[in-house]
């Protein structure tokens, strides 16, 4: 990519611009996390068979797993890495951690667009022809209503939420004398059941 910037532009000193103007708007210590966090999630989520919560669950769990990493790694000071972008460097504990407050938050972004495709597959499944294909008919005007209902922002925004707060939560145990590794998901199970109409459009969602 940087390379067709140099054929571009043309010149040395424009492809140094480039370069730089990429780098300031990276955050490969944010996109390091985010890639191991990927991966990880997608060992327990390889069959296919789960759901939102399932996949709220293995966030919050990776989360946590990164987390431990990422203190043990600097246990004996700096972390050195190496970037494409921005080559070696030595990073402190409070970098890596909000790198990893970021790649948190592109998997929330990850968790609204996977329920976006869920609630499309549902608007639409089985479409029956007779409203489906005449869709400007006023008659199935009540129809398709019924079906854009399912697209609503709110059910979204109460998962980000339950994430956000579970995060908060864990942080703060984290820090507590009485810290046990695997805290994250009692807590996210714990703040799911204060939310039961989230509960019962989950199972609508995914019946």
């Amino acid at each position: 990519m940087l390379r067709e910037m140099v054929n571009k532009f043309g010149t040395d000193s424009d492809y140094v611009n480039a370069r730089e103007m990429t780098i300031q708007n990276t955050n490969e210590v944010a996109w390091e996390h985010y890639t191991a966090m990927r991966g990880i999630s997608s060992q327990t989520l390889k069959d296919g068979n789960y759901n939102v919560e399932d996949v709220m669950k293995s966030i919050m769990d990776t989360y946590e797993s990164r987390y431990h990493e990422i203190v043990k790694e600097h246990e004996n000071g700096e972390r050195e890495v190496s970037y494409e972008l921005t080559g070696k460097r030595f990073l402190t504990l409070e970098e890596d951690l909000a790198g990893l407050d970021e790649a948190f938050k592109m998997r929330l972004a990850n968790l609204e667009g996977y329920i976006t495709c869920q609630q499309t597959n549902k608007a639409f499944e089985n479409p029956d022809s007779s409203w489906f294909f005449n869709r400007s008919d006023p008659q199935n005007e009540g129809k398709i209503q019924d079906r854009i209902q399912l697209f609503d922002t709110e059910y979204r925004d109460s998962a980000v939420s339950i994430m956000e707060q579970t995060r908060e939560k864990f942080l703060a145990a984290f820090k507590s004398f009485g810290y046990k590794k695997g805290t994250a998901i009692g807590i996210f199970a714990d703040i799911l059941n204060e939310h039961t109409s989230f509960v019962a459009n989950t199972q609508k969602l995914f019946k």
